[in-house]
């Protein structure tokens, strides 16, 4: 798995530089934060940080943050853009389901679009429960099945047998949550945006996001959770 994702690190960034991807990190991130509340001096665990998109934002907030993930190529980019910036974090290569942290360590656990690619959901979730802190806050955003965006990814590999998307699994809101451990369970979906949408039309891609949301719909393309410990 780590060398599918090290393939991917070298244009894995230019992506969110484009309309699309720009609205969809925006998107995303704007469900995450609500959840995650960051502040300065908290010190969090990006569980599947990739090339640092959050890791990065988030240090420079002021959160002393701790990245991990499998795939070295993904690990490299991010130190080379954290020094860059003049940001202290930490980047390990670290499996999700053994994580090298002592109970007890972190205020906050977060995961964006990576334990899809985990082949137990379950275990990766109590793992990232094991290593928050009492009273610490763990967010998970996945990809969300039945929506269209996973209609667009199934398409994908099924055209190309080596795509990355046939190493996931897709998640509704609902088995989410039930897997979610601790208290305060709570989550929504979003990104009902098409993948065939004209992004550069971002006012008219923002209404119908917020239309689909006031609808109360789950079928979102991204979904997220969130528990206290």
């Amino acid at each position: 798995m780590s060398q599918l994702f090290d393939a991917l690190a070298g244009g894995y960034d230019s992506w969110y530089e484009e309309p699309a991807g720009r609205m969809v990190d925006r998107i995303e991130r704007e469900v995450v934060y609500s959840y995650l509340a960051p502040r300065a001096g908290l010190r969090l665990l990006d569980v599947g940080c990739g090339t640092g998109l959050y890791a990065l934002e988030l240090a420079a907030r002021g959160v002393e943050v701790t990245g991990v993930d499998i795939a070295s190529s993904m690990l490299a980019q991010a130190r080379a853009k954290a020094q860059n910036a003049g940001l202290n974090i930490r980047f390990l290569e670290a499996d999700a389901l053994r994580l090298p942290f002592a109970e007890q360590s972190f205020d906050a656990v977060l995961s964006v679009v990576a334990l899809e690619f985990v082949p137990d959901l379950a275990a990766a979730l109590g793992e990232a429960y094991r290593v928050l802190k009492t009273g610490g806050r763990l967010v998970v955003g996945l990809l969300g099945r039945d929506s269209d965006w996973w209609r667009f990814y199934d398409e994908a590999a099924r055209r190309d047998p080596d795509s990355v998307f046939n190493r996931a699994k897709f998640y509704t809101l609902a088995e989410l949550l039930a897997l979610m451990p601790g208290r305060e369970v709570r989550g929504q979906a979003a990104l009902f945006v098409p993948p065939d949408f004209d992004y550069s039309r971002e006012e008219q891609a923002l209404a119908l996001e917020a239309a689909a949301v006031e609808a109360g719909r789950l079928d979102g393309g991204f979904i997220c959770a969130t528990s206290l410990k």
